[in-house]
């Protein structure tokens, strides 16, 4: 008996090493074929995207120290942007941030990390002057919206305030909380 169960036992430890060399099975090494992997997109450093209106006139450049494609969301990273935007009567517009993304089709740009916008308006003694944290820019609609703290800054008067939205082509800026202000006598 104790012949038989060694045999028993020898033919166990041959059939289990057998098992272990043959390598995965069919079933999990299609399982691992079937994951999707983060498929490459591009990488470009000093790049610069112009978009154009109906009319072909330039609407605004986008450029950024590197942009990182993620094709698996349609995600592109933006290292350092810099943004121009034209409004329809010709005023400039101008936002820098440390970071921010933006969709494939270019509807909206996020951006992060102190945001600093200035632009002109007609009539004004000096640009008009936003800071905040992050600042979303619809640029099928030409609106700006935040809803973290922002600072305004417009012929010399200062106004802090929690969210904004400005519509740069109407030029009309609205604080969404109650605001603290400070005007200067000049």
């Amino acid at each position: 008996m104790a012949k038989i169960l060694g045999t028993l036992v020898v033919l166990a430890l041959i059939v289990g090493a057998f098992m272990l060399s043959r390598g995965p099975s069919l079933t999990s090494t299609q399982a691992t074929a079937d994951e999707p992997a983060e498929v490459p997109g591009y990488a470009a450093r000093n790049a610069e995207v112009v978009e154009t209106g109906d009319d072909g006139r330039p609407l605004y450049t986008l450029e950024a120290d590197l942009v990182r494609q993620h094709p698996n969301d349609n995600r592109i990273q933006l290292d350092a942007p810099r943004m121009t935007y034209v409004t329809s009567d010709g005023q400039l517009w101008h936002v820098k941030a440390r970071s921010g993304q933006v969709r494939e089709d270019g509807a909206n740009v996020e951006l992060y990390g102190d945001v600093h916008l200035n632009g002109e308006l007609p009539n004004a003694e000096a640009p008009m002057v936003i800071d905040t944290s992050i600042l979303s820019f619809d640029t099928k609609r030409q609106v700006v919206t935040t809803h973290a703290p922002v600072t305004l800054d417009w012929n010399g008067k200062k106004i802090a305030a929690v969210g904004l939205s400005a519509n740069l082509n109407d030029q009309v800026v609205q604080l969404q909380s109650r605001f603290h202000g400070s005007f200067s006598s000049k």
